[in-house]
């Protein structure tokens, strides 16, 4: 059994707060299960014709109500939340392709993400 630690991007951030209570409430129990075996946990995504996002992972919760779209870097350890939205359509797809080609091809964001990953596996 490995344990993870789970960070997210500031926009993930965002999605979890625009939820009301009691779906916030469901959502932060999926995200209680990513700490242990996140690997293990929801199904891998990959290539689709809306977008490629292998290396990300989905976890539906809330009687299949909410995604989270999440990876699980390569030793385990840490789990970054890319995406949390409702599962109604695959609008949180089109959001995580567009979140992965951000934080891809913008500086900034690069040195966000590399920031948040320097404070988990050096703590």
């Amino acid at each position: 059994m490995s344990t993870a630690r789970v960070l997210f991007l500031p926009e993930a951030v965002g999605d979890l707060r625009d939820l009301d209570g009691s779906a916030r409430k469901v959502v932060a129990a999926g995200i209680q299960e990513l700490r242990t075996d996140p690997e293990l946990r929801g199904a891998p995504l990959g290539a689709r014709s809306t977008a490629n996002l292998t290396g990300l992972r989905k976890l539906v919760v809330g009687n299949r109500t909410y995604r989270i779209v999440y990876e699980v870097r390569d030793d385990g350890t840490v789990v970054v939340l890319w995406v949390i939205g409702v599962r109604a359509d695959a609008e949180v797809y089109g959001i995580a392709k567009a979140r992965v080609a951000l934080y891809a091809t913008d500086p900034a964001k690069k040195a966000i993400l590399n920031q948040i990953l320097d404070t988990a596996y050096n703590n």
